[in-house]
């Protein structure tokens, strides 16, 4: 039998274990509320999207008991309520990235640790902590093993979110190291989501699949389910099997290396992070010129963005957001890829279906994930070229508050009204005692 050694299960029983009496410094909670609230706003936004309806019919229909919160909707189990709140966030794709592990870990994260915030009734204090040590979990395995895994076949989020899950839920039911070490190992073997499903209804259900698995494996760790403890750690079960030519593992943790928190990118386009720096490039272009007089359209873009969000004629809005061609005709009619913009009706528009088509994409195996550059061509024979080293709403090329809010109002206003600003104050404010009742008073079904 191969020799594992035991280190990130060691490392993650003492970090999770501490979290609660961990002190946390001023940016860092800064740095969690803001995630809380981008989480709630991509969350409200997409109270009517179908993934959101089919996944809350069916998990309402089971008819499970509890106090966990269900956003604009009931009470029920935890876990029931972490599955359809994780579907909502990540279901337009406008949730946070953390470019390290390529993993939406809010989404997931944030669901359980508010669907069992809630269901407990604990502290502000405690969910932040939750939130926080969860995403360090999450972005500490998943550093430089995210995108492989997204390559090899297997969704980053659906992995690495579900450890995050399994973190945050482990401080709010005060596990002990045997029982957070169990339950990891429930985690480990339940993790996955393909990204073969990109572009489909699937991808949010990931996210609120990697909540659900976080509970249930704390909840089955609570009730005495041992496991195999190992698969973790960097040659455990898990990497052997994710990344088969062993030329990847997962991370080896290191708390001690800053906290990754504040490496998180916030999106400023309701789209696969990829497609992001080619945006802001068309967005760019698109003030020097008007779009009629571009004959062809020259992409240089990453290896990644060019396998993961290349549907060259999407059909869907869902395809769009994985359409690198699309996206970058949007910025150049002058779109900004806000949700609005991935719909049927926008996507029939015959100049955007025009220069969709004039898309030539060109994967440049030394250009970084976020960067791109576009060369457009001109009915006159000139070029005009963009060149975007660094997506907006990375932590080095940031959204400030006011963008921040001004995606959240947007997301937010056609449900909450004039409550809006009151949600986001909250939420900004959420350490102080009493945000939690406030909250849920908000986002509940009778608000």
């Amino acid at each position: 039998m191969k020799y594992v050694e035991a280190h990130n299960s060691i490392e993650l029983s003492k970090f999770i274990g501490s979290a609660l009496e961990r002190t946390y410094p001023e940016e860092i909670l800064e740095a969690g509320k803001k995630c809380l609230i981008d989480w709630c706003g991509v969350a409200l936004g997409a109270r009517n999207q179908a993934p959101v309806i089919a996944v809350s019919k069916t998990v309402l229909g089971w008819g499970s008991r509890g106090r966990a919160q269900v956003l604009l909707g009931t009470k029920i189990a935890p876990g029931a309520a972490a599955l359809i709140n994780g579907t909502m966030a990540h279901c337009l794709d406008y949730d946070d990235t953390h470019v390290g592990s390529t993993t939406h870990i809010s989404a997931p994260t944030i669901a359980t640790a508010l669907a069992v915030g809630t269901h407990r009734d604990v502290s502000e204090k405690n969910i932040l902590a939750a939130l926080i040590s969860g995403f360090e979990v999450a972005a500490g395995l998943g550093n430089g093993a995210g995108q492989p895994a997204n390559l090899n076949g297997f969704h980053a989020t659906g992995i690495f979110g579900s450890f995050g899950s399994t973190a945050a839920a482990s401080i709010l039911y005060n596990l002990g190291k045997e029982e957070i070490q169990n339950a990891f190992g429930a985690s480990a073997t339940q993790v996955s989501g393909l990204s073969a499903s990109f572009g489909t209804m699937s991808k949010p259900f990931h996210a609120g699949k990697a909540a659900f698995n976080g509970i249930l494996s704390c909840e089955l760790a609570m009730e005495g389910l041992v496991t195999k403890k190992d698969l973790i750690e960097q040659n455990g079960g898990l990497s052997s099997s994710l990344y088969q030519n062993a030329k990847t593992h997962l991370a080896k943790l290191n708390f001690s290396n800053g906290w990754e928190i504040t490496r998180n990118t916030f999106k400023p386009y309701a789209a696969c992070l990829l497609t992001h720096a080619l945006i802001d490039a068309a967005l760019d272009i698109e003030k020097r010129v008007s779009s009629n007089e571009i004959n062809k359209i020259r992409a240089i873009v990453s290896e990644p963005a060019a396998k993961l969000a290349n549907i060259p004629k999407p059909q869907t809005p869902l395809e769009g957001k994985f359409s690198l061609a699309y996206c970058a005709a949007l910025g150049l009619c002058g779109n900004r890829a806000v949700e609005k913009d991935f719909c049927e009706k926008k996507m029939a528009e015959p100049e955007l279906k025009r220069l969709t088509n004039c898309v030539e994409l060109e994967p440049n195996k030394d250009m970084p994930q976020t960067a791109a550059q576009l060369i457009i061509s001109l009915n006159n024979g000139s070029e005009l070229t963009a060149n975007v080293p660094l997506a907006l709403g990375n932590p080095d090329n940031p959204m400030n508050w006011e963008d921040i809010w001004n995606k959240f109002s947007a997301l937010v206003e056609p449900t909450l009204g004039q409550r809006t600003s009151n949600l986001f104050t909250l939420l900004k404010n959420f350490e102080e005692p009493g945000s939690l009742s406030e909250f849920v008073a908000l986002v509940s079904a009778h608000s």
